[in-house]
């Protein structure tokens, strides 16, 4: 699809940019709205440059427009609805604007980064975090984790939020709060305008077709040494169930991240089957991403989880993991002994 296509679809209202949101902080619904409004201000002033005149919506906000839609859908449906149309916006979406920060990156957005790229919708990362990323044995320094990287079109640092500063007092910290907000929106809205001006594309796809049987262990790339010895005991048992395994370890060896990461997601996309893994306090942002690249993709994805906690807000809700975790696998096991017979059962 050319640019101008592209631009002429979403003036016509027909893909709205899509605005990640944390789904279960409020403060991050807060930053999605600010966002959302810079990023409207942004399309119309590139569709203005461009001759078109924007026909709302420009824009799909998560929550707000998913729970809109869904008015009158039975409870026990609700959550696998909520799946589906924000999958569908992704899909026909102009660009995916993913606002991440902290040390553990949301899982839901971070599937939706993956599912994205899976798809051909250009993401974009938008950090918040006032610090950078290094990373033992290479010495890097980089923006976001690795594989979050590799599937974004563009990544932009908005964090410009300095912790060396003084403040006086209460009021004077308040309003430097604000000021960051404001500059924070202010960003977007130039980039979204660049973004219809100049249009990005996602990372090309790996030109691969997956291999019948092939399995590919996503267990949080080796960072820690209970991912390399959970996967280890996985990748032996599959092995000797007779299926060729591969498994992500862009932690390990010698190399640039960035390359590895790009290793792993062509290892996936040459699987039939993703076997990710959930445990933690959340999905690790990496694991997740990658899980939705291969959804995005057509991989199938078995999901390990053996924790106990639920989250649970009604008969609408009642999940361990994010809805787009969850519903993009399937199936979900508990135990790493279930891992094999599922596997068989999903290859068949």
């Amino acid at each position: 699809m050319s640019p101008l296509t592209r631009a002429r679809r979403l003036a016509a209202g027909e893909a709205p940019v899509y605005v990640a949101t944390r789904l279960y902080d409020p403060s991050g619904r807060y930053l999605g709205a600010r966002l959302e409004c810079g990023c409207l201000r942004g399309l119309r002033a590139g569709l203005e440059g461009l001759g078109l005149e924007g026909r709302d919506p420009l824009t799909f906000l998560p929550f707000r427009d998913s729970n809109s839609a869904l008015q009158g859908v039975p409870t026990e449906e609700f959550s696998r609805a909520i799946y589906d149309l924000d999958r569908d916006h992704i899909e026909r979406g102009f660009a995916l604007l993913a606002p991440l920060g902290d040390l553990q990156a949301d899982s839901g957005i971070a599937f939706e980064v993956g599912y994205a790229a899976g798809v051909g919708t250009p993401a974009v990362l938008l950090w918040l975090n006032f610090f950078v990323l290094r990373y033992d044995g290479t010495e890097e320094t980089l923006l976001a984790p690795p594989l979050l990287s590799r599937l974004a079109a563009r990544s932009e640092n908005l964090g410009a939020f300095d912790l060396s500063l003084r403040f006086d007092g209460r009021e004077d910290y308040l309003r430097r709060v604000a000021a960051a907000l404001d500059e924070a929106e202010a960003a977007v809205a130039e980039l979204c305008r660049e973004l219809v001006l100049r249009p990005h594309h996602p990372p090309p796809l790996p030109a691969v077709a997956p291999a019948p049987g092939r399995v590919h262990l996503e267990f949080g790339g080796g960072q820690f040494e209970t991912q390399r010895c959970w996967a280890a005991r996985l990748q032996a048992e599959l092995e000797r169930a007779g299926f060729a395994v591969s498994v992500s370890r862009r932690y390990e060896g010698a190399g640039p991240l960035l390359e590895r990461a790009a290793a792993d997601l062509n290892a996936a996309a040459a699987s039939e089957l993703v076997v990710t893994l959930a445990d933690g306090p959340d999905v690790d942002g990496e694991t997740a991403a990658l899980q939705g690249y291969a959804r995005g993709l057509g991989r199938k994805v078995l999901l390990y989880s053996s924790g106990r906690r639920r989250i649970y807000t009604g008969p609408e809700y009642d999940h361990r993991h994010n809805l787009m975790l969850l519903y993009s696998a399937d199936r979900t096991v508990r135990r790493l002994d279930e891992v094999v017979p599922a596997v068989r059962a999903l290859l068949g």
